[in-house]
C-alpha cells in the first residue's frame, strides 16, 4: 500500500484560493469605491443643476448646466480652452517636476546624513511656514514677470510640500535593513543608495501627491502674474467680467486635471510599491 503525501499540494491549493479570495475582495472594494463616488458627484451636479433652475435663482450667478456645457463644448471646438489647458499643464508640469526632484535630492540627504541635517533645517523649517503665494512678490522683483517667474513660484510650492515627507521617510528606515547591509560590507553611500531609498519610496510618493495638490493650488495665482493664458488667466477674465460661466468651466477643468494626474500618480506608486503593505 502506497501513501501519498498531500500536503504541499493541500497547500498549495490553500494559497491559491486565498489570492483567488484576496483579488476579489481587492476588485469589490474598487468597484464600491468607483460607485460611491460617482454617487457623490452625481448628486452635487443634479443638486446644482435644480437649484440653478430655480425661478428664484439669479442664473448670472449660478448659471445652467446647459450653460456651462455649452461653453465647454464651445471651448474645446474653437481650440480656446486646449490652448489655456495646454498652457497651464506645461506650467505646472515644469515647475512640479524641478520643485519635486529638488525636494528628493536634499530631502534625501537632509533625512540621511545628519550633519547635512544639521546645516539645512533652520533653512528649511523657516521657510516652509511661509506660504508660495507670499513669496511671489519677491519672485516679481528678482525675475520679473515672464514665464520662469510662473514656473519658479509652482516649484517652490511643491518643494515645500514635498521635502518634508522625504525627509520623514530617510529617517523611518528601519535600523535592521541598515545594520544586515552594513554588516555585509556595504559603505554608507551604498547603504543610502540601495536601502534607504528605496525604504522611503512610500514617503517620497506621499509627498508626490501632496507637491502636485499644492502645484496646482498655486497654479492660478502663478497665472496672475501677467499671464495672457492659462486655466488661472481664465479664471481672472470670467471675474473681471463677470462671466460665472468662464470662472466655472476654468474650475471644472483644473479640477479634472487635477484628479487625472493624481489617479496616474497613484496608478505609478501602486506598480512600483506592490511589496509595501500600505500601499493605495
Amino acid at each position: 500500500m502506497t501513501l501519498v503525501d498531500s500536503g504541499p499540494a493541500s497547500t498549495g491549493e490553500l494559497e491559491a484560493t486565498a489570492r483567488r479570495q484576496f483579488r476579489r475582495a481587492r476588485a469589490r472594494r474598487r468597484r464600491a469605491q468607483i460607485l460611491l463616488g460617482a454617487l457623490a458627484l452625481a448628486v452635487i451636479i443634479a443638486g446644482y443643476g435644480i437649484v440653478s433652475e430655480l425661478p428664484s435663482t439669479n442664473q448670472a450667478l449660478l448659471p445652467p448646466l446647459s450653460k456651462i456645457g455649452s461653453a465647454l463644448v464651445d471651448g474645446f471646438r474653437n481650440g480656446s480652452l486646449l490652448t489655456a489647458i495646454w498652457a497651464s499643464l506645461r506650467r505646472v508640469a515644469i515647475g512640479y517636476v524641478l520643485g519635486c526632484l529638488a525636494a528628493i535630492i536634499i530631502g534625501s540627504l537632509r533625512g540621511w546624513y545628519r550633519t547635512i541635517g544639521y546645516l539645512l533645517d533652520p533653512i528649511i523649517d523657516g521657510l516652509r511656514p511661509v506660504p508660495a503665494l507670499a513669496y511671489i512678490p519677491l519672485v516679481i522683483l528678482w525675475f520679473g514677470i515672464g514665464e520662469s517667474a510662473r514656473v519658479l513660484v509652482i516649484g517652490l510650492a511643491a518643494f515645500l510640500s514635498c521635502v518634508v515627507s522625504v525627509s520623514a521617510g530617510m529617517k523611518e528606515v528601519p535600523p535592521v535593513y541598515v545594520d544586515a547591509a552594513r554588516t555585509l560590507g556595504a559603505s554608507r553611500g551604498q547603504v543610502f543608495r540601495t536601502i534607504a531609498l528605496p525604504a522611503a519610496t512610500p514617503y517620497i510618493f506621499a509627498g508626490l501627491r501632496v507637491a502636485l495638490g499644492a502645484a496646482w493650488g498655486t497654479l492660478v495665482a502663478a497665472e496672475l502674474i501677467a499671464a495672457q493664458n492659462g486655466l488661472g488667466y481664465l479664471l481672472e477674465e470670467g471675474q473681471q467680467f463677470f462671466q460665472t460661466v468662464t470662472v466655472i468651466v476654468a474650475l471644472i477643468l483644473i479640477g479634472v486635471l487635477g484628479y487625472l494626474m493624481d489617479l496616474l500618480l497613484k496608478l505609478l506608486q501602486r506598480r512600483l510599491l506592490r511589496w509595501s503593505p500600505g500601499r493605495v
